[in-house]
Parts: structure tokens; C-alpha cells; sequence
């Protein structure tokens, strides 16, 4: 079916919250899985999972003057706003990662929290995506892969790579099995329509005067 930026966004951040993860991370998450999803719209069958992805917490090394990051296993909504943090405050130039579970939300990441930045991502050496400003140069077919390996994200400024621009669809279209999918994560932060729930707080008053 056929859903709107706004609806698709609010849904995919409850069912962030639902899975377990921060307010600031589940905006970001959100906000990046709408932006990526509308060039291609197939994405929105992997969110369930990437959402659902074991925390994973990064150490820096103690070493800060080398402007080159490496990390073994990398989560795309568990670490991708770090990671773009990371290149927005100029700590590192270049991300080396030896496995990342999904790239497509990496780049949706980039693209919603550094759109200053130009940025390059090659996969496997093989060029991926180019972002610039709010543009996206992709080859999607190898954007597309789960489990990315050898993975780097750097500032650059290389123009001249031959990727086509891609544009976003003004509509998204997200099949109804995994609309349901999204919708399950999303009830996790429901509470239950009885008294007791509405005693605790939610919902509406039990009198006119509340």
C-alpha cells in the first residue's frame, strides 16, 4: 500500500521505541529509514530486523591522532548516528569497517545527520554511494547488500566518480506484511485499555475535571 513520509516516519519510530531503543536514536533511525526508504522502497523490509539488532557498543581507540577509525562488526541503527558523529566532528576522515549489517541504512544515516559532508562509500573496494549535500550518487544494486564487508565511509571530495544521481519517489509504497511487521514493534509501546492502566496515567482523565 501506498503510505505518507509523515505516517511512515512516526510508525517506524514507535516501533524503534518498541524495540528498545533511545528517543534521540529512534528520531534519527526514523527520520534516516523514511529519507533512504524513498529511493528504494524495498528497504522497508529490513527494518524489522536492523532495529531489532543486539546493542552494540564501540570503543574508540585511545590513540586520537591517527584521523583513521577501524571496527570489526558495525550495526546500522545501533551505531550508524556514532559513526556519523564521528565524521561530522572531524575526530576521524575515515571509517574502516570489517562488517556491516546493512549499508543502505548506513548511507540513510549520512544523508539525514551530516548533509554538509561529501562522503564516499565503497564496499569491498567496489565505489557504493556518493553523498552530497542532500544528493545521493549510488550504485543501489550494491548499496542494497546485507552484510557489507569491507566497508569504508570517508570525507572526500571526489566528484568525478561515474555513479548515476538517483532520485527519491514522491509516494512510498510498503507491502502490507511488513507494514504488519512495523505495526507489531510499534505496539510494544502500547499499555492496555483498562482501568488500571488508566489509573497509572494513560489515556484519558476518569472524570470530566482531568
Amino acid at each position: 500500500m501506498h503510505r505518507s513520509f509523515s505516517e511512515t516516519n512516526f510508525l517506524c519510530y514507535k516501533a524503534c521505541i518498541g524495540s528498545g531503543i533511545d528517543v534521540g536514536r529512534a528520531q534519527d533511525i526514523s527520520a534516516a529509514a523514511t529519507l533512504i526508504g524513498a529511493y528504494e522502497n524495498s528497504f522497508f523490509a529490513r527494518f524489522p530486523t536492523l532495529i531489532t539488532a543486539p546493542a552494540n557498543h564501540l570503543r574508540l581507540a585511545e590513540n586520537t591522532t591517527s584521523k583513521t577509525a577501524q571496527f570489526e562488526n558495525i550495526s546500522a541503527a545501533q551505531n550508524g548516528s556514532f559513526l556519523a558523529d564521528c565524521l561530522q566532528s572531524k575526530l576521524y576522515t575515515q571509517i574502516q569497517i570489517s562488517l556491516l549489517d546493512n549499508a543502505m541504512l548506513l548511507a540513510g544515516m549520512c544523508l539525514h545527520l551530516a548533509p554538509e559532508l561529501h562522503l564516499t562509500l565503497t564496499i569491498n573496494n567496489k565505489l557504493a554511494a556518493r553523498f552530497s549535500g542532500n544528493r545521493l550518487f549510488a550504485d543501489i544494486a550494491c548499496l542494497m547488500s546485507d552484510k557489507a564487508e569491507f566497508v569504508i565511509l570517508e570525507i572526500s571530495d571526489n566528484t568525478i566518480a561515474e555513479l548515476a544521481e538517483l532520485a527519491p519517489s514522491h509516494a512510498l509504497y510498503i507491502g502490507g506484511e511488513t507494514w504488519r511487521e512495523i505495526e507489531h514493534l510499534a505496539a510494544r509501546t502500547y499499555v492496555a485499555e483498562n482501568e488500571q492502566s488508566r489509573i497509572a496515567g494513560a489515556g484519558a482523565g476518569l472524570t470530566d475535571n482531568d
